[in-house]
């Protein structure tokens, strides 16, 4: 259980692909196909970034079938090359029914959490290997970032997505921070009022301004990550749910957050006063914030408190092993999770405002990503 924690000390800085000094950035492309590679799965996105208009690009996501695989790339190191290989068969897919020539994309692929636990050497030889696959499927495409992404980009990349799609980048408004619980991590990110001496400070350029961000990312800290570490409290399921243990779920739920808050008390929490946490009313949930909301029939609008409420309720309902929704099992864990998220760092009374999309877009880090690309270039193709 505890192997896949063995390698979250690995420094950043292998992590990631950096320009060296002096190295010219590819020109933009109008198009960018993006694979997120997550802890559980894969999905491959496509968008056009038009920047016609630099202080206000405008971004076009194009639909198309066949765009996500199961399970994350991590789990198949031994034949990445054959994993990502579907995507690019979608990806190419799209771009043919399109009519987007192969030379005014660029491809890039960026994992997050359920890499960031793996071995430096077993990354390279994987992105090896998409590299070459890429090379092989889509000949004429330029080559972005091929990586492992660092969690306070995702962060960044998603602060960057929920603002561009709330229109508080332009006309001098206040931006939302962002909180999310993913898979494999949980990001905090919010507007920095000045510079911080600190690696969770980034700065975003963006339609000519930049953004001082104080983003922080949890890896370990995700719905699927974290909840593997009370899989031995039957206090964190359901009553009559059977653990691998053979323990039986208590649904005493209250008791059973004591695992939640041990983890997240286990991962560095404490937020620079400079940094001036704002209060959570200012913030967007997102991931698994948005899904305790509708599993627990709370709106788009949540604090600690009503979930606890909710949840016990839940927690208390005989669990039935029949059922065909496979997360319900870890309903009152996320529960538990997200509450003690909420109260590490505000009061748990506060109201929160949670969103699975906004105006009918789907809220990912991969737009994010397409913006900050389409305004910066990318790595030029090694």
């Amino acid at each position: 259980k505890k192997m896949k924690h063995s390698y979250i000390k690995v420094t950043l800085s292998a992590l990631m692909l950096f320009v060296s000094a002096g190295e010219s950035l590819a020109a933009p492309t109008p198009y960018y196909a993006i694979v997120d590679a997550g802890s559980g799965g894969s999905r491959v996105y496509l968008y056009k970034v038009d920047q016609t208009i630099p202080s206000s690009p405008a971004v076009t996501q194009f639909a198309f079938e066949k765009n996500k695989i199961k399970p994350g790339i991590s789990t198949d190191l031994g034949d990445c090359s054959g994993y990502i290989e579907p995507l690019f068969t979608a990806l190419n897919g799209a771009l043919v029914s399109n009519g987007i020539p192969q030379e005014q994309v660029t491809v890039s692929l960026q994992a997050t959490a359920g890499m960031r636990v793996i071995s430096p050497v077993e990354q390279a030889t994987c992105y090896g290997e998409v590299k070459s696959q890429l090379q092989t499927m889509i000949p004429r495409a330029v080559i972005g970032p091929i990586q492992t992404i660092q969690g306070r980009y995702e962060g960044a990349y998603k602060w960057l997505t929920v603002n561009y799609l709330k229109g508080t980048l332009s006309g001098g408004q206040k931006t939302a921070g962002v909180l999310e619980v993913g898979g494999g991590s949980s990001q905090m990110t919010f507007e920095s009022p000045g510079k911080l001496n600190t690696l969770d400070f980034i700065s975003i350029p963006f339609a000519g301004k930049s953004y001082g961000l104080f983003s922080r990312s949890y890896t370990g800290l995700g719905g699927n990550f974290s909840r593997e570490d009370a899989t031995d409290d039957p206090n964190a399921f359901q009553v009559g749910f059977k653990l691998a243990s053979g323990a039986i779920g208590t649904g005493r739920y209250h008791k059973g957050k004591a695992s939640a808050h041990k983890t997240i008390r286990d991962k560095p929490v404490h937020i620079p006063a400079q940094a001036r946490l704002p209060a959570l009313a200012s913030f967007v949930g997102v991931g698994l914030y948005s899904t305790v909301a509708l599993d627990l029939g709370l709106g788009n609008q949540i604090s600690a408190n009503t979930i606890d409420e909710a949840a016990s309720v839940v927690a208390q309902t005989p669990y039935d092993q029949n059922t065909t929704n496979k997360f319900e099992f870890s309903r009152v864990y996320s529960a538990q999770l997200v509450s003690e998220m909420i109260r590490t760092w505000f009061s748990p009374s506060g109201k929160l405002i949670v969103e699975e999309a906004i105006g009918g877009k789907e809220i990912t880090w991969t737009l994010g990503a397409a913006l900050f690309l389409g305004s910066n270039g990318v790595l030029p193709a090694q």
